[in-house]
């Protein structure tokens, strides 16, 4: 097999003995109703097709030649014209360009200018191990964003102390920037900037390598103003649909590529070289702005006009009124995404659910939860001593003010508590606002019901409801709690 590049381009070239190793690569397809062995090649940059049989045939070559390299000679040959064909393979039709080529291993090749029309390419191996995935990131069809665009005027080139690491955490950022190198995500660099990497432990220990910009070019990048999406809001009409999908993007900084100009401010050290991003980088001050306004409203949703979905950084939401509209929107949301080449954890998606965990909610017809999720660490949060474990406990509860009614009375007492531990009666409020948020749940606004508005004051706070009069009962559903302490 050869390996892609640009120009030449590559084709695999060997025996026709050896075209029965690779039987598991071949498939059968028709061209002008002539079944012909095509052997889809991963190695190849185009397709091409053995020069004797559009010659056989009489098939319309038009002129053209480019150099090609023979990976596994080393030489290089030249393409003798090209037809476009109608090529059928099992219930699919496509426009092909073949270009031709003597001693060919298969009567054609099939290279990325044909696989890359799908979203993937399968090769059932039979093997006794499970299936090995071995997709990278790639970069995504769209105009690189400017992300250092706005620098303060006093902007200069920093190149940080180098930093000692140990034995192991030195062998996992080797390895993590081969990856990186591997999949061209970074490149060696000869930038006059210099961050350093750190290695981080996060959930389940699991280590991660991040890159330190705040020394570096953090200091002078002035805020990039672009609002990031408001989640309640997002959830809210989210919750208006009945049928919902989310795919969730692949490391997905590392699929936006960057301006030839932003790439040396991305610079840092690893195992004694200099390297810099080819893609945006995680740790730089705009990327959330960045990202969001690509994902969201330049590049993707806005620009492919695509129906009910939801952005929010890397995870994008596709909802449906009924099953067959959420299926054509996830359909139309599908090929725009193949368009833009975007990469996708296939393990994180969800698809056609009723009820649905996203932007820390639990969203089903209508109605929204906390995300269960999200609640276990108040869940299993201690009753707090001292002091500032109280403050943290309280706003933890502040967060999800808007599921609990009069919550502005109720957590007066623990926010106002000074005895630890806690009174018999502090602790049973903060039990209470414990389980209220456990059971707690709001609906959706229906344009068609009219609205409720409840309120309430005592001497030390103010409270309101918003709610929905249902036609069934006459009484309201919950849409939104409010309360203020005086």
């Amino acid at each position: 097999m050869s390996l892609t590049t640009g120009n030449p381009k590559l084709a695999t070239i060997t025996s026709a003995s050896a075209i029965r190793s690779l039987k598991k690569a071949q498939i059968t397809v028709k061209i002008h109703g002539i079944k012909l062995n095509a052997l889809v090649d991963t190695g190849s940059s185009e397709s091409y097709i053995n020069l004797s049989i559009a010659k056989q045939y009489g098939w319309k070559v038009t002129p053209s030649s480019c150099d090609i390299n023979m990976a596994s000679t080393g030489l290089t040959k030249k393409t003798q014209g090209h037809c476009i064909v109608p090529l059928f393979y099992k219930d699919r039709h496509y426009t092909q360009k073949l270009s031709l080529l003597p001693d060919l291993c298969a009567d054609i090749i099939l290279g990325h200018d044909f696989l890359g029309k799908h979203s993937e390419v399968c090769f059932p191996f039979d093997g006794p191990q499970d299936p090995l995935n071995i997709l990278g990131v790639a970069a995504a069809n769209i105009e690189a964003p400017s992300l250092f665009e706005n620098l303060t005027e006093d902007c200069k080139p920093i190149a940080t102390k180098s930093r000692r690491h140990s034995l192991l955490d030195e062998r996992f950022i080797e390895s993590e920037v081969q990856k990186l190198l591997k999949e061209e995500i970074i490149e060696p660099s000869l930038s006059p900037w210099r961050a350093q990497v750190l290695v981080t432990s996060g959930e389940r220990h699991k280590k991660r390598l991040v890159i330190d910009y705040s020394q570096t070019i953090n200091k002078y990048t002035l805020l990039n103003a672009y609002p990031l999406p408001r989640l309640d809001k997002m959830a809210e009409t989210i919750s208006r649909y009945k049928y919902y999908s989310t795919f969730d993007l692949k490391s997905a900084y590392h699929q936006i590529p960057l301006k030839e100009s932003d790439k040396e401010y991305t610079a840092f050290e690893a195992c004694g070289n200099l390297y810099h991003f080819k893609r945006m980088p995680f740790g730089v001050t705009n990327g959330a702005a960045i990202f969001q306004r690509t994902n969201d409203n330049d590049n993707i949703i806005e620009q492919e006009r695509l129906p009910a979905c939801f952005a929010s950084l890397d995870n994008v939401t596709v909802c449906g009124d009924d099953l067959s509209e959420h299926i054509a929107n996830v359909k139309l949301f599908r090929e725009a995404a193949r368009r833009h080449g975007l990469t996708f954890n296939k393990e994180k998606n969800v698809l056609g659910v009723e009820l649905i965990d996203v932007t820390g909610h639990r969203i089903s017809k209508g109605e929204i939860r906390p995300d269960p999720a999200r609640l276990t660490p108040l869940r299993q949060m201690e009753p707090p001593a001292p002091l500032k474990a109280q403050k943290r406990a309280c706003g933890m509860f502040a967060y999800y003010s808007p599921w609990i009614p009069l919550f502005s009375d109720k957590i007066l007492m623990l926010s106002g508590n000074t005895t630890f531990p806690l009174p018999p009666e502090v602790l049973q409020t903060f039990n209470n606002l414990k389980y209220e948020l456990e059971t707690a749940v709001l609906v959706t606004v229906d344009p068609k019901l009219p609205l409720t508005v409840e309120t309430d004051a005592s001497d030390v706070a103010i409270s309101a409801t918003l709610g929905l009069i249902l036609e069934q009962t006459g009484h309201p559903d919950v849409i939104f709690f409010t309360s203020s302490t005086l």
